[in-house]
């Protein structure tokens, strides 16, 4: 009987827009590129997968991609990763995944990943291969001492990738400063577009080290304060507007974060033929991106996915469908 190797495992986590599916992406690309076969399993925070969608669109040669979504990895949604874990696990050899990319949402505390290989299900199919930490280095640098979430997302990696350095040296430069003192045994990569530099350590080769003794979950803003809204759009929205409404300060409560796809009106269709374009807010940066069409020639749904605390949801959803403009002759819905 052929004892299969275990399939390994590495999680991806950081804040909301830190730029985990960049990282994710230039992962898979360098796996793929090496011939082994390869899977991504993506959670997010909303009810539809904006990431996944960006990452099926660059990466339709992947061995598995699974999208979990309106809940987190590590609580609500921790029986679908086993049970997606398994099913690959149960695959034959020549089709089963060799490796696995998780990436929670930002707003997942990993530490109840770290117990994934002790599931009877996976117990010596599964391996966790490292815990890679993707830190935003246009974040407020006191967001390591004011945000527990993103200390202890830090705090449990075995690497950190300091994202977007080339956008703001200095910044990046004072986040180094502050995670080499607070974690001097953790080793840190800046990045810039999401590829680390030649002889940078290896994701794959982390030491996932035991908790220590007395580790507690810290307090503060939490995942279950969160929430999310998603709204799908008819027709397609004014660039101008978009800018204006993501990169205002909102009128009630603090917005985390906003993605989405859609059709910009009075933009052209692009040489591939896709007229779909991927928005994503974060770091007060609003940063858009051309959607290819999907491998099987069909266009991406348009939808905006909106997260917070304390936003006043009917205000958004009004806002964002006012963002539409339709062809003549057309109306867009109204929210009463």
């Amino acid at each position: 009987m052929t004892v299969l190797a275990p399939l390994e495992v590495l999680i991806v986590t950081g804040p909301l827009g830190a730029g985990k599916t960049t990282v994710v992406n230039r992962l898979l690309k360098a796996e793929v590129a090496a011939g082994r076969r390869v899977a991504v399993l993506i959670n997010e925070f909303g009810a539809i997968s904006v990431d996944g969608t960006l990452v099926d669109a660059e990466r339709p040669e992947l061995a598995g991609v699974e999208n979990l979504v309106n809940g987190c990895v590590c609580c609500s949604l921790r029986n679908d990763v086993v049970a997606t874990l398994q099913a690959w696990c149960d695959q034959p050899e020549g089709q089963r995944p060799e490796r696995v990319v998780l990436e929670t949402t930002g707003l997942a505390d990993p530490t109840d990943l770290l117990d994934l290989e002790l599931e009877p299900a996976l117990a010596g199919r599964l391996r966790l291969a490292g815990l890679l930490t993707v830190i935003s280095s246009l974040a407020p640098v006191d967001h390591l001492k004011t945000k527990p979430l993103l200390h202890r997302q830090a705090a449990l990696a075995s690497l950190i990738h300091l994202s977007k350095a080339d956008l703001d040296p200095s910044a990046a430069v004072a986040w180094e400063g502050e995670l080499r003192a607070a974690f001097r045994q953790i080793p840190l990569v800046p990045t810039r577009h999401g590829v680390a530099s030649e002889g940078s350590p290896d994701p794959w080769r982390g030491d996932m080290r035991p908790l220590p003794e007395g580790w507690e979950a810290a307090g503060g803003p939490s995942f279950a304060e969160a929430r999310s809204l998603t709204l799908h759009w008819d027709h397609p929205v004014d660039p101008e507007a978009l800018e204006g409404l993501l990169l205002a300060s909102p009128e009630a409560g603090e917005l985390l974060r906003a993605k989405g796809v859609c059709v910009f009106a009075g933009w052209a269709a692009r040489n591939d033929g896709s007229d779909r374009w991927a928005f994503q807010l974060a770091d007060g940066r609003l940063e858009i991106s051309p959607l290819p069409l999907a491998a099987d020639g069909s266009a991406q749904a348009c939808a905006a996915v909106v997260i917070g605390t304390g936003l006043d949801a009917l205000h958004w959803k009004r806002a964002l469908r006012a963002l539409e403009r339709p062809p003549a002759g057309q109306r867009r819905k109204a929210f009463l």
